[in-house]
């Protein structure tokens, strides 16, 4: 009983901050490792309809990648990798004409795009030209998911990268855990009110939802690949474990359960494996549980408390966190591990659809969120708002 308490008094901690928004964002400030070098990349203000402002969104969202640097420039640059083109306007759609030339390899490319508006089009343009320039896909067709919360109630908000659209998906008295599906369109949740939990998934364009009631506390709930399962943690006879619901079926099975707290983390991409959390003697650590064999091994040996596993898209890499200012990389092809030291204490971690990126909530007096470059090591505020709370990343 003294471990489902020690859950519990976790599970809500966050209810006691001070609740506040600031209604004006704060210059950014990336902090780079030493010794690193951003691609820079000059962009001659496009000419036409909407010109102008489509290649300020495009060096916005290019910056936003944090291992590119992009500049306005008037004129090509003989040194540096320019963009320029031009923006026109038929049948309600966006059209851009461009090129990217490259001095350091001699190369030039055609850059053809079209999109219903600008912010659209200027992430298409930006996603090539991460892709032709780097080794990384772009992440600027993306989308950010989180609960920001008020004196009045929860908000589920979700935006696109560029943070020009923040769309208010749901009201509620309490919302945790908000996590997207592997392909984007639907988002899943849970709600808390008048005593009671309840997991809710609808689409992202908040048109369709659907509710399904809940016994006991409720933890995240996690996707399966086909998107039509989830791991959900949740509360049987004084136990927190690990239970397989069917969504098609409306169904609830054991999955892993027995003394102790587990609390879900990830489902690998291949759908074989599942990360959760288990709190069985005293310190919480992470384990792998082979959905295959039933059988559950120990990941985490660094000491400490390890939390949040989280499995890479690309499927090569699952990452926790050791005492909430570590970050364990752990290699599943080679069973090596990189740990990656942060200035602060950092909680929900969640990766870019590509597998290269982070983002996360830093947990101190505002609780900024953040996005991490995996590689680079490179990082930086993305929402530098008070009270935000379980960033997640998905599909366009």
């Amino acid at each position: 009983m003294k471990l489902l308490k020690i859950f519990i008094i976790f599970f809500f901690s966050f209810l006691f901050y001070s609740i506040f928004l600031k209604a004006q964002e704060p210059p950014i400030i990336t902090v780079s490792p030493e010794g690193y070098t951003k691609t820079v990349v000059k962009i001659i203000p496009f000419s036409g309809d909407k010109g102008a402002e489509v290649s300020n969104l495009v060096k916005r969202a290019l910056n936003l990648h944090l291992i590119i640097l992009a500049l306005e420039e008037k004129a090509p640059s003989t040194k540096d990798p320019t963009l320029k083109g031009s923006v026109s306007l038929s049948g309600g759609r966006y059209f851009f004409q461009g090129e990217l030339t490259d001095p350091i390899s001699g190369k030039s490319f055609n850059l053809r795009a079209e999109a219903t508006n600008p912010v659209l089009l200027a992430s298409g343009i930006a996603d090539k030209v991460v892709e032709l320039l780097t080794k990384y896909q772009g992440i600027s067709l993306s989308k950010i998911a989180f609960v920001r919360r008020t004196e009045r109630a929860d908000e589920l908000i979700i935006t696109d990268f560029l943070k020009q659209d923040f769309r208010r998906l749901r009201t509620a008295e309490l919302i945790l855990f908000p996590k997207f599906s592997p392909s984007g369109k639907k988002i899943a949740y849970i709600v808390y009110g008048k005593g009671t939990y309840r997991l809710e998934v609808a689409n992202i364009q908040g048109l369709e939802r659907k509710e399904y009631k809940l016994k006991g506390i409720a933890g995240p709930p996690v996707w399966f690949p086909d998107e039509e399962r989830m791991i959900l943690t949740l509360e049987e006879r004084g136990e927190v474990g690990l239970f397989l619901f069917d969504l098609k079926r409306d169904e609830i099975t054991k999955l892993h359960t027995g003394l102790g707290v587990r609390q879900a983390g990830s489902v690998s991409p291949d759908g074989r494996l599942v990360a959760f959390v288990a709190s069985l003697r005293d310190k919480p650590q992470v384990y792998m549980l082979n959905l295959t064999s039933g059988e559950a091994r120990r990941v985490s040996f660094e000491g400490g408390h390890a939390t949040s596993p989280r499995f890479s898209p690309k499927g090569n890499l699952l990452i926790y966190l050791l005492s909430q200012k570590t970050l364990v990389l752990y290699d599943l092809s080679n069973n090596k591990k990189t740990q990656l030291v942060l200035p602060f204490s950092i909680t929900d971690p969640a990766f870019s659809p590509t597998g290269d990126y982070l983002i996360f909530r830093a947990k101190g007096k505002k609780g900024e969120i953040y996005i991490l470059h995996l590689d680079s090591r490179v990082y930086q505020t993305y929402l530098p708002y008070d009270n935000l709370y379980y960033p997640d990343w998905g599909r366009h």
